[in-house]
């Protein structure tokens, strides 16, 4: 993990952003917003726009994007929201009446696993390019402070995984990070479990040195 790119651990990081998201739940779909020779504006400006109509419209709830500069200098969107179905041609009239680009792409996104993986995928294949500006998103995509917490995560998870490497398993912990978005459990829950199994890790090292007769108790913690 550590001898990876700049671009595969931009990547990586926009990955998780994007699947975290898709795993909330809820109608997910996925848009392309271009740009034509005659746009003026910067693009930032006219997104925004066009999320404030589609929100008063009540067609939009929150969204990650993702702006990628193609090789001829112009800015496209490349954003997944949760919301409702949107007609391209009326998605299309106002970006055209916004941004003097009729030209988009809107479609839905299965709820099944490989479909989150492929639009997470494609969002985050873009942070790879020499040409990319930030991604970002808005604050009920997952939760506000959720990298945080999925750090905090992570590095209980790294001590779990020293104390109990037999037992520790990195596909596990995303099924408990997958469940807590999934069931909307408080950060506070999730961490307090995971800290959990930590202390019941540290007890068992304990244990064993304390006596031979507990050598063969499993404390693998429970992931379901």
């Amino acid at each position: 993990m550590e001898d990876r790119t700049p671009e595969e651990r931009r990547k990586a990081r926009c990955f998780h952003r994007v699947i975290s998201g898709l795993e909330k739940g809820g109608p997910i779909r996925l848009i392309t917003l271009t740009s034509s020779d005659t746009a003026a504006n910067p693009i930032q400006q006219d997104f925004r726009r066009l999320i404030m109509r589609l929100r008063r419209r009540k067609l939009l709830e929150d969204y990650i994007k993702v702006v990628e500069v193609a090789e001829d200098g112009r800015e496209h969107i490349h954003m997944a929201f949760r919301g409702s179905y949107i007609e391209q041609a009326f998605l299309s009239y106002l970006w055209q009446q916004i941004r003097a680009s009729p030209i988009v792409d809107i479609r839905a996104v299965k709820p099944h696993q490989r479909d989150k993986r492929r639009v997470s995928n494609y969002l985050a294949k873009y942070m790879s390019k020499a040409a990319y500006r930030r991604y970002s998103w808005s604050w009920g995509w997952v939760y506000k402070g959720f990298v945080a917490v999925w750090k905090q995560g992570l590095q209980l998870f790294h001590i779990f995984q020293a104390l109990r490497p037999s037992t520790s398993n990195f596909f596990r912990f995303l099924e408990l990070w997958k469940a807590h978005l999934h069931t909307g459990s408080t950060p506070a829950t999730f961490l307090t479990f995971l800290a959990f199994q930590v202390s019941l890790a540290r007890s068992f090292q304990l244990s064993l040195g304390h006596s031979q007769t507990t050598a063969g108790t499993s404390l693998t913690p429970d992931y379901r």
